[in-house]
């Protein structure tokens, strides 16, 4: 009998990264894993060697979210009595609190350049969003809403952060600059509108929402502003995840009478089953090579597991089996699957960027003009 459960974190979660060793590019994944009774934050190779303990703490350590540039990894850690915002030094292993304070914080997120973090926290008697930089400061209430405000994201090219909110009354997509001003609604529907994920090039938002009567997944030209039905099934479909270059998008659906990882263009096209099994296949996430994508899967009878495949489904590996059972937490970023990123091991792991940052505020455009990004 195992005695580790593996829980899957976002790219904002578990990471899976393209990695440099030496001139051959490898992929990695960071995850968090329930050890021996202890949760750590755990590496480990797309081809599943590898495999170390990053946080190696007798405290709960979850959901990792790498730095663009992978020098720095952010995880959520109970080490002083009540869940916190810590950031590594990837090189070191020196980790520093970044929160800082008794209340409940989680959901870290990077901006494009590294320097600020992201999370969410009830420190206010609610949910709201704080940005703190990453070396250490004073973190700043940036939604200050009576409303929950949940899960964000910073835009990987230009500084602006998309989230969940039900100020309006219902949950609805929202973005906001990171010193709080700007703030803008992306969605405006009385259904249920969850878990946005930006493009690596920021000019498209993808959510999964049920006001088609079912659960679809839905992505936004942030620069014309049209709204597309990306899965266009009566059966459930989430988990939305692009690839690197923007021109693809993958997703878990239900389609097949079971939940499948699923692929189809950004620009719209034919949905092609990638994985084909009969077990329950969902929270995919590609790496920034656009080489693999990791999801999770219960195909093992024994427990679930993190398997890596090429992007075109061929050839997948169990890369978590060594660590133990994989048991996904649930709700926003605490259900997605490890991010990507590339690195030169074998110590200092770094994580090479998945796209150069930009200042620029966005295109000219519908939604540019209201002081959205593409």
């Amino acid at each position: 009998m195992r005695s580790s459960s593996i829980y899957i974190i976002a790219l904002v979660g578990a990471v899976l990264a393209p990695i440099a060793s030496h001139a051959q590019a490898e992929d990695w994944l960071a995850f968090s894993s329930k050890v021996n009774g202890n949760r750590e934050i755990m590496l480990v190779r797309a081809d599943g060697t590898g495999l170390r303990n990053l946080t190696n703490n007798p405290a709960f350590d979850d959901k990792p979210c790498w730095s663009a540039d992978g020098e720095q990894l952010a995880f959520v850690s109970d080490r002083t009595g009540n869940d916190e915002i810590f950031v590594m030094n990837v090189a070191s292993g020196k980790v520093k609190n970044v929160s800082n304070h008794e209340s409940t914080d989680r959901d870290p997120s990077f901006s494009s350049d590294g320097t600020q973090v992201v999370f969410a926290s009830e420190r206010t008697g609610n949910s709201d969003l704080f940005v703190v930089p990453s070396a250490g400061g004073a973190p700043v209430n940036i939604t200050n809403d009576p409303a929950w405000d949940g899960p964000a994201a910073f835009c990987p090219v230009a500084p602006w952060i998309s989230f969940m909110s039900d100020r309006n009354g219902n949950q609805d997509i929202f973005m906001v600059a990171p010193d709080g001003t700007n703030l803008q609604q992306i969605t405006k529907h009385e259904a249920y509108d969850s878990d946005p994920i930006w493009s690596g090039d920021g000019r498209f938002i993808a959510f999964f929402s049920h006001r088609e009567g079912n659960v679809d997944v839905f992505g936004v030209d942030m620069e014309t502003g049209q709204m597309v039905n990306m899965s266009r099934h009566p059966d459930w479909d989430g988990d939305p995840a692009f690839s690197s270059d923007a021109q693809w998008m993958t997703f878990a659906s239900y389609r097949g009478g079971n939940n499948e990882v699923v692929v189809v263009p950004t620009a719209g096209g034919e949905v092609v089953n990638l994985t084909n099994h009969e077990a329950d296949d969902h929270e995919p996430r590609w790496s920034p090579s656009g080489e693999h994508i990791a999801f999770l899967t219960d195909r093992d009878a024994y427990d679930r597991e993190i398997y890596v495949m090429n992007a075109d489904g061929s050839n997948p590996i169990n890369v978590s089996n060594s660590v133990g059972e994989i048991v996904t937490t649930l709700g926003g970023r605490e259900r997605s699957v490890a991010s990507l990123g590339e690195a030169y091991p074998p110590a200092p792991v770094r994580v090479i960027p998945r796209h150069q940052p930009s200042h620029a505020t966005g295109p000219p455009g519908p939604l540019a003009r209201e002081g959205l990004v593409r």
